[in-house]
């Protein structure tokens, strides 16, 4: 179908970077330089090297995760006085977890000087958060809006006259999937049994998940395609957020929901929900699941969230804020929140995340033309 091999396209840009991670080399060449790699040579130089392409230098670094070590750094440890970060969405949901937890990251890695604060806007997609951040924040410092494939989605969906492009890029930070579940009790054991439930019984059966257009919805969308299923069978219930999604599960007004695997990995843990499948193309480690290809429905959706500055922003200000992320994703306590969430390393920075964003909103633009959202 037309459409799917537009959505594998919009895939392909989405998940071809979720498994990426950083070589880790002694004495790592200065062609091959990354910040935390260790280095020979001190004072030597690695042009433009830097996340935001700023030279590296070997150097004993003074703070953070390698502080006293010999590595590829930056000539000065890059810090942020402040942080005010916007999250358009609510607490306990994606965009909160992963903003609180990177902003925890860089105070215990010395890249943020003091405490941030933070401020959950809901509503339309995200489009709500976006708007106020681009209105109220343009040319501040201090200033962060949390972003991901469900922003993304929700102006496309919401059709406002803006787009998280307006904003100026710092950096994509992670990469998840996403996870069909349902309750411990459900009368679905497997991913074949709510499959044949949702033939039999389409729009009559609901499916909770996140926002309109993001990147829940869309995975159920691709799911019901890949079962020969229109669109219009989808009875798809819209919940600001995984600890929603997971109260309408087990009050029983939804029978299933879609979000990412960090939404109900509590939950799974607990008992209190089951994974049918998650929407990766092979298992991921660390995640008890099969997935959603292995059992016979050819779907794979890949989420991201990143960060993004006020407008206005100067370039100086901008790259000052991707060397701090930097320095943060490479440290011990965000290294160690990737683990516990299971999110993939997905980075991509400055002017290289700035071009992905604006080839992504046009992809989902397209296809949620072509499915009538």
């Amino acid at each position: 179908m037309k459409k799917l091999a537009v959505a594998a396209t919009a895939l392909a840009l989405i998940a071809t970077t979720l498994s990426a991670a950083p070589a880790s080399a002694a004495g790592t060449p200065a062609h091959q330089a990354k910040y935390g790699l260790e280095c020979a040579k001190l004072k030597e130089v690695a042009v433009k090297k830097g996340a935001d392409g700023s030279n590296l230098v070997c150097k004993v670094e003074v703070g953070g995760t390698y502080a006293g070590k010999k590595i590829w750094a930056y000539p000065e440890f890059p810090t942020i006085k402040e942080m005010d970060l916007y999250m358009a969405g609510g607490a306990g949901g994606g965009y909160d977890t992963f903003g609180r937890e990177l902003m925890r990251a860089m105070r215990s890695e010395g890249t943020l000087l003091a405490d941030a604060t933070f401020r959950n806007i809901s509503g339309a997609g995200g489009t709500t958060g976006l708007s106020a951040f681009l209105v109220n924040e343009k040319g501040k410092s201090g200033k962060a809006l949390v972003t991901g494939f469900a922003m993304v989605g929700g102006v496309a969906s919401t059709k406002v006259p803006f787009d998280t492009s307006d904003a100026v890029e710092a950096a994509r930070m992670m990469g998840e999937w996403e996870v069909v579940v349902v309750p411990k009790d459900s009368p679905y054991k497997t991913l074949a049994d709510l499959v044949a439930d949702i033939k039999a019984k389409k729009a009559t059966l609901p499916i909770a998940g996140g926002n309109l257009g993001g990147i829940d919805h869309y995975t159920a969308v691709l799911i019901y395609e890949a079962l020969g299923l229109s669109i219009k069978d989808l009875n798809y219930v819209v919940y600001s957020g995984g600890a929603q999604v997971t109260a309408a599960l087990l009050n029983g007004s939804s029978k299933a929901g879609i979000s990412g695997y960090g939404e109900f990995k509590d939950q799974v843990a607990a008992g209190t929900l089951r994974i049918l499948g998650i929407s990766s193309a092979s298992k991921v480690p660390g995640i008890n699941a099969e997935t959603m290809k292995s059992q016979k429905v050819d779907v794979v959706a890949g989420n991201w969230r990143g960060i993004m500055l006020p407008k206005g922003t100067p370039l100086s200000a901008r790259n000052q804020v991707i060397r701090a992320l930097d320095v943060t994703r490479q440290g011990t306590v965000w290294k160690l929140v990737m683990k516990n969430n299971v999110w993939a390393n997905n980075w991509l920075a400055g002017d290289a995340y700035k071009s992905w964003l604006v080839r992504q909103e046009q992809s989902i633009l397209t296809i949620y033309q072509a499915l009538g959202l």
